[in-house]
């Protein structure tokens, strides 16, 4: 496959493996749960943006880039049709997230995180201002990472981490914890009893 050059079957294909990704993540496979799952948001933007995507490498701008905005009007979520994603791509909830990028195999985002934007229109070979994110990596809720930056194969982001810069393959990004300012310290006072 050949992303410039991405025909209708293999659309459908990188469909069918988005579809069992979330059958493998919900772990209920039955066609009733399948009929569902075609129905959850984070399918549905993964769904509309495989067609939209489809359309603006064939040329069809207007009609890929309509579609894309009422996929994010239905969702929550944006992917426009200039992002690429690889096979298995799987989003748990799709309000928040935003995808600016060209993503390998497997990408996860559990919510409200995602990719690109922010800073300049830097092309790192992405895009302008895209990311260029490798194979199987993972977002946990809110994580996100702005700019045209590199993240490496199997990288894992915390929740609520922020990078602006290059992720190694098989790092870690975890951001500092809250500093907590105030308040009443004693035992009594953090669990709220009398």
């Amino acid at each position: 496959m050949t992303e410039d050059r991405l025909t209708w079957a293999e659309t459908r294909a990188l469909i069918r493996s988005d579809m069992e990704r979330v059958v493998q993540h919900l772990r209920a496979d039955s066609f009733q749960h399948r009929c569902f799952y075609m129905l959850l948001p984070g399918f549905q933007v993964l769904l509309w943006h495989r067609i939209s995507r489809y359309l603006y490498l064939r040329g069809h701008r207007q009609s890929a880039r309509l579609i894309s905005l009422v996929a994010l009007y239905a969702t929550g979520a944006e992917i426009p049709p200039t992002s690429s994603l690889g096979p298995s791509a799987l989003i748990a909830h799709a309000h928040g997230v935003a995808v600016f990028a060209r993503a390998g195999a497997r990408l996860t985002i559990y919510g409200q995180g995602g990719f690109g934007g922010g800073f300049g229109e830097d092309d790192i070979g992405a895009g302008p201002g895209y990311a260029w994110v490798g194979d199987d990596v993972t977002m946990a809720f809110g994580a996100r990472a702005f700019g045209a930056v590199r993240i490496g194969n199997g990288a894992k982001f915390g929740p609520g981490s922020q990078t602006t810069r290059d992720v190694p393959a098989g790092a870690l990004v975890m951001w500092p914890q809250s500093r907590i300012i105030g308040g009443d310290p004693s035992p009594e006072g953090a669990t709220g009893a009398p």
